[in-house]
Order: C-alpha cells, then structure tokens, then sequence
C-alpha cells in the first residue's frame, strides 16, 4: 500500500499533533501557536498584545484580551488535517490511532472507536465514561476502527469561516463560493447553488485532483520565480543605491576640488592686487614725509630771517620759499599714485556661489515605472486552478446621521483582469446617489465595456429591492458611471420602509452594500 502524505506543522515541521486552525485558516499544533503566541506577547513590547500575525501569512488575529493558554482552547481543530495525520500509513511506524480525550490528559491510549459528529477518537474508556454520559451524543454515529481504517475516503466536515457553529454544506456556482445554510439564506438566496452530497454524487461534475495538483504545482513555482525575481530586484536596488550615493559623492568632491582650486586662485589674485597697492601707499608715505620734512625746513628758515633779516631779506625770503614750496609740491603730486593706491576694492562674487545658501537640496530621486507586472504569472497560474472567482465581493458601510457626502469607499480588486475598482456615494437634494469608478485607467487607451447591476435590497420583502443597471464603457477620460438619484434618502433609511432596520438606524449605521464583479457583470446586492 502506497504511503499518502502527512500535514506538517509550519512551525516545528513535524507532523501536525493536535492541529488547531487560526482564522486565517492555517494550521499548526496546539503546542507550537500557543508557545509562539506567548513569546510575541512577552517580547514584543512595541507590539500590540491585543494581536499577533500568524506566521504564515502575517495576518493578525485578535487575542480578546485573553492569555495565550486561554485563546488556544476556543480554537477550531482541523479535523481534515488530523484525520489525514490520523491515516498516514507509514510503514516504518505502527500504524495506531490514539484517543483524543487522552492526548489532552498528555496519555497515549489506542483508539478504538470514531465518532463521526464529532469527529473524534475514543478508546473504550473514553467512550463509555465521556462520550456515551451526554444526553447529546447519544445520537452519534460511532464506527468502530479497525487495521483498515485508514484504507477509508476521508469524509470530514469543514466549519463556515464566518459561522464557526455551522458547516459548510451548500457551493453557489454565481460566486463559486462555499457556504453555510446561514451564508445561503443570507447572501445567496438568488443565487444557483448546490448541495455538497448532490455535487459529490453528480458525476458530471470534475473532481480531478490530479489536474489541480499539477496546476497548484505550476502556481508554487510562479511563485517561486516571482519570489526569485522580488530577491534579484531587491539586491538590484541595494546596487542602484549604491550607485545613486557614489554619484553624488563625486559629484560634490569634484565640485569641492574644483572650489578648491579656484579659491587658492582667488587668494593668490587677493594676495598680488593688494601687495602692488600696499608698495604704492608706502611710497606715498615716503613722498608726503618728504615733502613734509622740506615744509619743517623752510619754516625754521623763515623764523631765522624774522628775527635778524632786513625788510628787503624778509620779503625776499618769503617769495623765494613760496617758489620752492611750489616746486616740491609739484613733484609731490607727480610722485603720488592716490589714483591706484587709493582705490577700495570689493568682490564680484558668481550668482551661482551666492545662491548656494538658498539651495534646499542637491538633487532629486525619481524612479521609472516598470511596466513588469510582479503578480501577473501568479495570476494566471492561479486562475488555472480557478482559486480567483469570477467574481469579488465587497462591502461598505457609513453613518446615516450627520454624515458628510460624497462618500468613497476603499479600492477593490478584480485580481483576474487586474483592475481596480471604487464605490462613490452621494446626496443632492435629498436624493441617495451611487457611482461605480474604476482607478485601473494608467494607460491611456485604456476601456472597457462593463455591465453593472446595482441592487439595494430590502430586508422585509424582496419585492421591494431597489435595482437598476449600468452599461458603460469605462476609459481614462470618463472612469466612472452611475445614478445621481439611486432613490430617496428617507425612504432609504426609514425604518418602516425596510431598506434599514430600526435598530440600524438607531445605531446611525447604514446597511451594508455587496458587489459582486464577474467577466462582463458587477452586481451590488
């Protein structure tokens, strides 16, 4: 017999011992999350211990303020991987399927019963004492297990997502999505659906497994190569960094050098210019010290002639030094350079060099678009395998009283065409308005023909739903298209009318609005 394949934990990487699925629907042994829970509560103090992010795929889960031991226990068990682990025939083992009560109580006792409503293990003990003492399990369909029973088509029940109490029993083929009687009477009431045993037992319908593996494999190794390609771009932009930092480095030691340079020049221009003025003023100092000396001579001259020389000597003296005077001062005039010597000199400094104080930056970043699509092989391996439906769901929701218009909700996306979608909300005179606009217009020739059914839906009675459609062609030059008049604000928020129960109203809480995106078709339930 041809051994099948365990389930191992993403944590220990051993095989899976009593699996607990998180919400995100991973799955990982008792153990393991609740150790790893406890770390990240005790050692990520920047953290909010409120959550933690699974370890697969980083999606937070909410604690509810409870302790790592305490959470683990409200924790689904992931009856499909336990009963595959549960199966696995390894022949380098004994094949023993123990009793789940006892695992709890850190025993291992051989399991001699199953319990399919509960989809659990029971030796004998545990059967007669635990199991059969409840008044609600006396119903229970119980199997006794044997050396074949793993040779048996796994048949286990898998719990709603959204309902944890129910399971999932219906498939709607308008949303290709699994549901819950709940989800069906809620969200898929005019839809085609199917019940799971009818699918099972159609043999029209393709349950090729064979073909899925072999697509899931094409996906994990797109995937692969993107993840290959992400790590060659991420060392690429450790390089381009590299390179932008080594650029401006040269381009400012350059631009220093060459300051550098031509500042030594201009000191060396500064340094001659005032040396020839500075030899120019001195000679001047020589030529006025010298013109003062012969000043100081006539005068002791002249003094002399006044006390002992005649009139005539005294008349004659004074013309005679007056002649001299003059001649000296002459030459005095001659000598001096006061038209060099004289000058103030000040710099003429480049515009260029001024503004650079009134610079705020070297230089700027920019980045060039790839026209690459990192997800786009992914995409298409994944809708081989058709995990992205036809259609995407959406839902928004605002206050009705005192709400300021227009309204946006966030982008959703239609990850088979790759598109890009948003709900704009309005009201103008007391009319409700809705508007679909498409944010995925970044080529210019851009268009698209899409066919819109928008639905608001009564809660009393289906007959009052709201709908009306949309055909427009989407493009850059007009991405959004709808109704300015959708219907009546009170009526949408009367309680009496049905659109919105009292208690939402109440609450000043809007009822939520559903689309569905399809090839051709968006729906707004």
């Amino acid at each position: 017999m041809a051994s099948q394949t365990e389930v191992n934990c993403p944590i220990c990487l051993e095989k899976l011992i009593q699996p607990k699925k998180l919400p995100c629907s991973h799955t990982f042994c008792e153990p393991c999350i609740q150790s790893y829970v406890q770390v990240r509560k005790t050692t990520d103090e920047k953290e909010d211990t409120r959550f933690f992010k699974c370890p697969v795929c980083r999606m937070e889960t909410n604690l509810a303020n409870m302790s790592a031991s305490e959470w683990i226990q409200i924790l689904p068990t992931d009856h499909l991987v336990r009963s595959i682990n549960l199966y696995t025939n390894d022949d380098s083992k004994t094949n023993v399927i123990l009793c789940d009560p006892c695992l709890i109580a850190n025993e291992q006792n051989v399991a001699k019963h199953h319990c399919s409503d509960c989809n659990e293990c029971y030796c004998e003990q545990c059967l007669n004492y635990l199991h059969k003492r409840k008044k609600d399990n006396n119903l229970h369909a119980i199997t006794s297990i044997t050396n074949d029973t793993y040779r048996k088509p796994l048949d286990v029940d898998e719990l709603c997502p959204i309902h944890v109490d129910k399971i999932l029993e219906v498939f709607c083929f308008d949303h290709k999505k699994l549901c819950c009687v709940i989800c069906l009477a809620t969200g898929h009431r005019k839809c085609v659906v199917k019940t799971l045993d009818d699918i099972a037992k159609d043999e029209k319908e393709c349950v090729d497994m064979e073909e899925f593996i072999i697509n899931l494999s094409k996906a994990e190794q797109c995937t692969q190569t993107t993840l290959e390609e992400s790590k060659e771009k991420l060392a690429e932009l450790g390089g381009d960094k590299e390179l932008l930092l080594q650029s401006i480095s040269e381009v400012i030691s350059d631009a220093k050098s060459h300051m550098d340079t031509l500042h030594g020049e201009l000191k060396g221009s500064i340094e001659k210019t005032f040396s020839n003025s500075e030899q120019m003023q001195e000679f001047d100092i020589d030529c006025i010290l010298a013109f003062q000396k012969v000043l100081c001579h006539n005068k002791m001259l002249t003094e002399a002639v006044k006390e002992r020389g005649s009139r005539k000597q005294k008349f004659l003296t004074i013309e005679k030094t007056k002649m001299s005077i003059e001649k000296d001062f002459e030459k005095l005039q001659l000598a001096l350079n006061y038209a060099e010597s004289g000058n103030q000199y000040v710099l003429d400094i480049e515009d260029n060099l001024k503004n650079v104080n009134k610079w705020t930056k070297l230089a700027n970043i920019n980045s060039k678009q790839s026209d690459e699509r990192a997800l786009k092989n992914i995409t298409e391996a994944l809708c081989q395998l058709n995990c992205i439906p036809d259609c995407a769901l959406f839902e928004y929701s605002f206050p009705v009283i005192n709400v300021s218009f227009p309204q946006h909700s966030p982008p959703f996306g239609f990850l088979k065409r790759q598109t890009k979608w948003r709900l704009n909300f309005t009201k103008s005179e007391k009319m409700f308005g809705v508007f679909l606009k498409c944010l995925s217009v970044e080529n210019p020739e851009w268009s698209d023909e899409v066919s819109a059914e928008i639905c608001i839906v009564n809660q009393m009675t289906e007959k009052k739903d709201k709908i009306k459609t949309i055909n427009h062609r989407f493009h850059k030059k007009e991405s959004d298209w709808g109704y300015t008049s959708f219907m009546d604000w009170k009526s949408l928020i009367s309680a009496e009318n049905g659109y919105i129960s009292e208690a939402e109203v109440k609450s000043q809480s809007l009822t939520k609005i559903y689309c569905y995106q399809s090839d051709q078709k968006l729906l707004y339930i």
